[in-house]
C-alpha cells in the first residue's frame, strides 16, 4: 500500500524540466551581451531553480544570481536575488503567502496581491531568466492563461495574459518541434520551448531587441 501511495504521488506531480544545468547565450541587437546558466533540482518540497548570470553591456560588467523555490505544484514559495551592476550589489527577496507576495529589498519593501483573473504568482525578474525558464511548466501545471507576474528587480507587479493572436516569427535556431507562448503587455515577449520536455530554447523580447538562446538546443 505504501508503495502504491508513492506511485500515485509521483504520477500526480506536474511535469517540469529534468534536473540539470541549462546554459543560455544572451544577445542584444544581435551582439553578444552575456551568458546565464539555469540549474534545476527536484527537492522534497517541490523544485528549486537557481541562476548565475554575467553580462557586459555598454562596456560595463554586470552579474546576477537568483534562487526560486517552488512547491510540488510549481507555485512559488520563495525567491532571492542578488544584482551586481557596476560598483554596487543589490539584494531582493520575495515571500509568498497565498494571495499575497511581499518583497524585501535593500531600498525598501513592497507588497503584491493577485489581480484580475489570476490565481497564481510567477516571478519574471527583469533581465534574470529563472522565472521565464519555468513559466511554460507552471502554466501547464495550473492550466492557466494568466498569472500575476512580479519583478523584484524593479519593485513592480502586473497581471499578464497569454496572447494567442500574437504570431511570432520562428527564429532560425529554434528546433522544429518547439511551440511558443507570447505575452503582449506590459512588455512583449515570446518563449519557444519543447512541449515534451518543457525546456525553453529561446526567449525573444522585441522591445529590448534581446534574445536568450539555449546553447546546444539543436
Amino acid at each position: 500500500m505504501l508503495g502504491l501511495v508513492f506511485v500515485l504521488a509521483a504520477a500526480a506531480a506536474p511535469a517540469a524540466p529534468a534536473d540539470g544545468a541549462y546554459a543560455y547565450a544572451v544577445s542584444v541587437g544581435g551582439a553578444s551581451a552575456g551568458k546565464t546558466t539555469i540549474n534545476i533540482a527536484h527537492t522534497p518540497g517541490g523544485l528549486q531553480v537557481t541562476e548565475s548570470a554575467t553580462a557586459n553591456y555598454g562596456g560595463a560588467d554586470f552579474a546576477g544570481s537568483a534562487t526560486l523555490n517552488l512547491d510540488a505544484n510549481l507555485i512559488p514559495a520563495s525567491y532571492t536575488a542578488v544584482y551586481s551592476p557596476p560598483g554596487r550589489t543589490v539584494h531582493a527577496a520575495l515571500a509568498f503567502n497565498g494571495k499575497t507576495a511581499n518583497e524585501t529589498a535593500d531600498d525598501g519593501t513592497a507588497a503584491f496581491t493577485l489581480e484580475g483573473n489570476t490565481k497564481n504568482f510567477a516571478v519574471l525578474d527583469g533581465t534574470l531568466f529563472a522565472g521565464f525558464f519555468i513559466l511554460p511548466a507552471q502554466l501547464r501545471a495550473w492550466n492557466a492563461q494568466s498569472v500575476m507576474a512580479v519583478s523584484p528587480m524593479f519593485g513592480r507587479g502586473a497581471a499578464i495574459a497569454l496572447d494567442a493572436a500574437l504570431k511570432a516569427d520562428r527564429p532560425q535556431d529554434v528546433p522544429a518541434a518547439d511551440v511558443s507562448i507570447s505575452v503582449s503587455e506590459p512588455i512583449q515577449f515570446t518563449l519557444w520551448y519543447d512541449p515534451a520536455t518543457l525546456i525553453v530554447d529561446e526567449l525573444v523580447v522585441p522591445q529590448q531587441d534581446a534574445t536568450y538562446a539555449r546553447l546546444g538546443a539543436r
